[in-house]
């Protein structure tokens, strides 16, 4: 056990806008009030958590925010447990329970009060209706609504000094690092997961021009893949309003490593036409396209300054992942960029 406010403060730090679902999922681990079956769930009881995490982890579908709380919440109270609830039992002699809990305590309602949104989230949470709940394993949707309301208050109330044990630096280190390794260990499993998705091509299909009556969408190229290259085969497609082109949408066929950083859809508009959602009625009308190669689901991403096509991501509708750090050997990283938002679009 690291503290409430420790897991609130690793999901801020890793996704500030998170949605509420993904913050409860942060604390929901800990509405198992047994602690013999808290040890079960939080998988102390095995030689091994690492290997259960990994297990856990292949099973959670990416977009899937409250799932992706509890794991980070797991997640957290490993290293926590190896990093911090262990150094504190071989240096206290004797009964270490009540020390630690009293520590923690302190540590939480400390950083409950010096830190701005947590309050804010703290609300949020408590006023979500267990409906919106998903599955917590070892506690019910209801024990948990009572168990956030119970810590909510605790927090408002009760205002302690800093712990001398866990002080706001230790914890503030310990975070950054443990986010970095979480992020890192993330990925590596959303990669797998989208890679396992279904995929057909037995060829390019003939594609027609395409239009909305506003624009029109037309296939100007259709490339081949370069395996040795991670480049799977694609179709390069003109954005065009009255014969004139104006932008273009490409779509790229597959799931691989390196589609998870560049994307399965990228788009362009010249800089007189921006403003007028061009981008995102092209990718809509390509999604035949898309489906014709049975798949449901694509990534877009962006660099994580471009608000312009971050504001196309969710006019689609599409789901925030996360803020990736891109791998040096990744073409985008040579061009300069170093973060990117992945965004998961179901059509």
């Amino acid at each position: 056990m690291s503290g409430l406010m420790m897991h609130l403060m690793m999901a801020h730090k890793i996704n500030p806008n998170g949605d509420v679902l993904y913050y409860l999922g942060n604390i929901a681990p800990d509405a198992v009030s047994d602690w013999k079956k808290k040890d079960l769930t939080h998988f102390r009881n095995l030689e091994n958590r690492r290997d259960a995490l990994d297990d856990l982890a292949r099973k959670i579908d990416p977009t899937d925010s409250f799932a992706e709380g509890i794991l980070m919440h797991l997640y957290l109270d490993w290293k926590w447990d190896l990093k911090a609830r262990d150094a504190f039992i071989s240096k206290t002699k004797g009964e270490w329970v009540q020390k630690y809990r009293e520590e923690i305590g302190k540590a939480s309602s400390y950083a409950y009060h010096h830190t701005d949104w947590a309050s804010s989230i703290w609300e949020a949470i408590s006023a979500c209706d267990v409906s919106k709940y998903g599955n917590i394993p070892g506690a019910t949707a209801q024990e948990c609504k009572n168990f956030i309301e119970r810590n909510h208050r605790w927090h408002k109330e009760t205002k302690t000094k800093r712990s001398k044990e866990f002080s706001p630096k230790f914890i503030e280190k310990f975070i950054n690092k443990t986010a970095k390794e979480y992020v890192e260990w993330k990925i590596a499993h959303e990669i797998r997961y989208y890679n396992s998705l279904p995929v057909t091509f037995n060829g390019f299909v003939d594609v027609p021009a395409m239009t909305d009556g506003n624009i029109e969408v037309v296939c100007v190229e259709k490339k081949e893949g370069i395996p040795e290259k991670k480049r799977v085969p694609g179709y390069e497609f003109d954005i065009r309003i009255q014969g004139k082109r104006i932008g273009g949408v490409n779509f790229r066929v597959g799931y691989n490593e390196n589609l998870y950083y560049s994307g399965h859809i990228g788009y362009a508009v010249d800089k007189k036409h921006r403003g007028n959602r061009y981008a995102e009625k092209a990718c809509r009308l390509i999604v035949p396209v898309i489906r014709a190669h049975g798949m449901d689901r694509v990534i877009i991403t962006n660099n994580h300054t471009n608000i312009a096509s971050k504001k196309t991501c969710e006019n689609l509708g599409a789901k925030f992942i996360r803020l990736a750090p891109l791998p040096e050997w990744h073409d985008l990283y040579g061009e300069g960029q170093k973060l990117i938002n992945v965004f998961e679009w179901r059509i």
